[in-house]
Parts: C-alpha cells; sequence; structure tokens
C-alpha cells in the first residue's frame, strides 16, 4: 500500500518539502505534485507527496499530513479525522491548527512534551532520533524506540523530524535504519 503525504503551508524556499521529498526518495521513491511541478523519483514510487500552501478540504483517509509555518491560508474548519497531522511543537499556530480540526498529532522538536526528538547528535553527520511514546494509528502501531539516521549540515531540526515521521508511519524507518 503506497503512503500519501500531504504538506500544508510550507511555501517560500519549501525546506520542508524538501526534506520529506529527500528522505522519501532514499526510502521507496515518491510522486511528488508540488505547485506546478510533478515529478516521480523513480519506477514504482512508494510515496504521494503533495505540497500545498492552500487547502480547504481533503478527503483522502489515513493520510499523513505535515503542517508548515505558513497556515493562514489552510481553513481551521478542515475535517482531518482519520488523518495524522505532523506538526512542529515549537509553533503555537501548528499546535492551535492540529486542536482547531481535532487530528490526531505527532508533534517534533527538541520540546519534552513531543513524541519525537533529537536526542543527540553524532560526529559523523547522524543523529539520534527518539520516539518517545507509542504511535497507534489505522495502519501502524509503533513502540517507543530510538534509530539513527544521517543528517544534512545546518539543516532545521523540524523538518528532519517531521521526514523521520513520514517515513516511521510508512514503514520505512525502524530502529535498524541508519
Amino acid at each position: 500500500m503506497k503512503r500519501t503525504v500531504v504538506i500544508c503551508g510550507d511555501c517560500g524556499e519549501k525546506e520542508l518539502t524538501s526534506e520529506i521529498v529527500r528522505a522519501c526518495s532514499e526510502n521507496g521513491g515518491a510522486l511528488v505534485c508540488d505547485g506546478d511541478r510533478i515529478y516521480s523519483t523513480c519506477e514504482e514510487p512508494y510515496f504521494l507527496i503533495f505540497s500545498v500552501c492552500t487547502l480547504s478540504d481533503l478527503y483522502i483517509p489515513d493520510c499523513i499530513v505535515v503542517l508548515g509555518k505558513a497556515l493562514l491560508q489552510i481553513r481551521d474548519d478542515i475535517d482531518l479525522s482519520g488523518n495524522i497531522c505532523i506538526i512542529d511543537g515549537e509553533n503555537s499556530d501548528s499546535i492551535r491548527f492540529a486542536a482547531a480540526v481535532k487530528a490526531d498529532v505527532i508533534g517534533c522538536s527538541m520540546s519534552g512534551h513531543d513524541s519525537l526528538t533529537v536526542s543527540s547528535f553524532g560526529e559523523d553527520g547522524t543523529a539520534i532520533i527518539t520516539l518517545r511514546r507509542s504511535i497507534d494509528t489505522s495502519c501502524c502501531h509503533i513502540e517507543p524506540c530510538e534509530f539513527r539516521v544521517k543528517r544534512k549540515e545546518n539543516n532545521n531540526i523540524y523538518p528532519l523530524l517531521a521526514s523521520c515521521a513520514v517515513l516511521m508511519l510508512g514503514g520505512r524507518l525502524t530502529e535498524n535504519s541508519t
């Protein structure tokens, strides 16, 4: 089963979209619809990725919704029930939005309140990512764990954590991943 990812509110440089597309491309491939561009990173991609600046309705069950910083053009009365929402736990707009749409949420940040965080950085360009609590969805159950991932130099924490959450929910990132 392919996993659908909708990235909302990642405008401008699109660092969040770039990081998620890169991670998905390396872990099963992606078919990407990003504004005026549609492309595939391999012949049979596992992930379907849509990156939008505006969103008024979403009718895709079991979808992974990743929130960026620019949420003003996303309707806050949109029905995201049945979907999983990945948010930046340090972005108050994302927190308010996720509460308003009553979505299942995975918070990602360096905060002690969020489910997914970085526990350490290695000198070899890696990061140890920690899932602090179990995640139960209609498509998977993931127990708390740690895993090592490669990271780009000077990238922000949220795009790294959000891409890890997408890969975990897609069954493409496990404790044995690198």
